[in-house]
C-alpha cells in the first residue's frame, strides 16, 4: 500500500485495541495518555491525532482535546510525525505499552510502500520495530535519528557518540561532509553542552527569587531545554544550582541586614549612653551653680545665668568643653540636653 506523505519525511504509526469490549473507558484513557505523552516530546507538540473509534473507524481529533467533551470512546489513534522523531517516538510508546495492561495491534508504514504490523502488549516486542523501521529508512535518516538519540541522552556529541556515529557513517556509505551536517542538525544552534549549559543558566537568571521558578515557569523552561536539546536530568541540576544560588544570596541579604540593623541597635544604645553619661555631668555643674544665682529670677534669665556662670570662670568653661567632646556631642545635641536639664532645676528650684 502506498500511503500520500507530507513532502517533509515522516512516518505514520497506528494503535489499535485488539480487545475493545474489556474495558472501553480504560482503553479510551490510554489512547489519551499516549496523545498526551506524545506531545511533550520535542518538536511534536503540534502533532494532530486521529482517534480510531468503533462506530466510525476515522473520527479526526486534534491533540488537545477539550476535557469532558461529547464524543465516542477511542479504541486506538493513529498520528504522523518526521522520520528523524522514529526511535523517539517507538521508545515513547514502548514505555507507554509497559504501564497498560491492554493488547494491541501496532503498524507503521514508511515511506514509500513500507508497513511493518505487530500485535503485542509487551514494549520489548515492540522495540523489535526499531531495527526492522530503521533499516527501511534513508541513510541519513538512520544516522540522524542515532545523532539525535546521542544529544538527546547526553546533551552533546560525546566521544563515545561520534566514534559509534563513525562507523555508521561507514555502514551507511555517508561522506564526511554528509555527517558534519547531520552532526550540526543533530546539535542545533548550540555546538556544546557547555553552550547550552551558558544559555540555561541565562534563561534561569529572570528569576531573582525562589518563588519566581514555580511550576508553571518551570514547564516553560523545560519545553526550551527539550527544544534545546538538553538532558531533563542537566536542566534538573541548573535548577538546582538555582535555587541553591538564590537562597545562598537570600542568606547574605538577610545576615547584612541582621547585621546592619545590630549595627544601627549599637550605635542607639552608645549614642542613649553618652546622652545619659553627660546629662549627669552637666547636671552636677549646673547645681553647683544653682548658688550665684539670685532668687526669683525667670526661666530665661536663670538660663542665661547658669551657662553664664559655668562659662564664665577659666575651671568651669574647662570642664563643659571637656564633657561635650569627651561624650562627642554635637553643639545640637548637648543645647537641647542641657535646655532640658536647667528646666528641670527651674522647676525643682523654688524660683517660680
Amino acid at each position: 500500500m502506498v500511503n500520500d506523505f507530507d513532502s517533509n519525511p515522516s512516518f505514520r504509526l497506528s494503535i489499535k485495541s485488539l480487545e475493545p469490549e474489556l474495558d472501553a473507558r480504560a482503553i479510551d484513557a490510554d489512547a489519551q495518555a499516549l496523545c498526551s505523552r506524545i506531545t511533550q516530546l520535542s518538536s511534536l507538540g503540534h502533532t494532530t491525532f486521529t482517534f480510531l473509534t468503533q462506530a466510525h473507524p476515522l473520527t479526526p481529533r486534534l491533540s488537545t482535546v477539550a476535557p469532558g467533551a461529547d464524543r465516542n470512546l477511542s479504541v486506538g489513534l493513529w498520528f504522523e510525525a518526521p522520520l528523524n522523531k522514529f526511535r523517539v517516538v517507538l521508545r515513547c510508546v514502548g514505555n507507554w505499552l509497559d504501564r497498560t495492561t491492554q493488547r494491541y495491534s501496532f503498524e507503521v508504514s514508511i515511506p514509500p510502500a513500507y508497513t511493518l504490523t505487530l500485535q503485542t502488549n509487551q514494549a520489548k516486542v515492540l522495540a523489535q520495530l526499531l531495527p526492522l523501521g530503521e533499516a527501511l529508512l534513508p541513510p541519513g535518516e538512520i544516522y540522524l535519528t542515532q545523532a539525535e538519540g546521542y544529544v538527546h541522552s547526553f546533551g552533546e556529541l560525546t566521544p563515545a557518540a561520534k566514534a559509534n556515529l563513525l562507523l555508521v557513517r561507514h555502514r551507511m556509505g555517508l561522506s564526511a561532509d554528509e555527517t558534519h551536517d547531520l552532526n550540526a542538525r543533530a546539535m542545533g544552534p548550540f555546538k556544546t553542552l557547555a553552550d547550552k549549559y551558558q544559555h540555561f543558566r541565562k534563561e534561569l537568571l529572570v528569576c531573582q527569587q525562589e518563588g519566581s521558578l514555580d511550576d508553571d515557569f518551570w514547564r516553560v523552561m523545560q519545553a526550551k531545554a527539550a527544544t534545546m536539546g538538553l538532558p531533563e536530568a542537566d536542566a534538573q541540576f541548573l535548577k538546582a544550582e538555582r535555587i541553591n544560588a538564590l537562597r545562598h544570596a537570600a542568606d547574605q541579604a538577610r545576615q547584612q541586614a541582621e547585621a546592619e540593623a545590630e549595627a544601627n541597635r549599637q550605635r542607639h544604645r552608645e549614642q542613649q549612653q553618652r546622652l545619659t553619661n553627660y546629662r549627669r555631668t552637666f547636671e552636677a555643674l549646673a547645681i553647683d551653680a544653682l548658688a550665684t544665682q539670685a532668687p526669683g529670677l525667670e526661666a530665661t534669665e536663670f538660663h542665661q545665668g547658669v551657662m553664664a556662670y559655668l562659662s564664665g570662670p577659666e575651671f568651669n568653661r574647662g570642664r563643659l568643653t571637656q564633657a561635650r567632646g569627651f561624650y562627642q556631642l554635637n553643639p545640637q545635641e548637648a543645647d537641647a540636653l542641657e535646655k532640658t536639664v536647667l528646666d528641670e532645676l527651674y522647676l525643682l528650684s523654688g524660683l517660680l
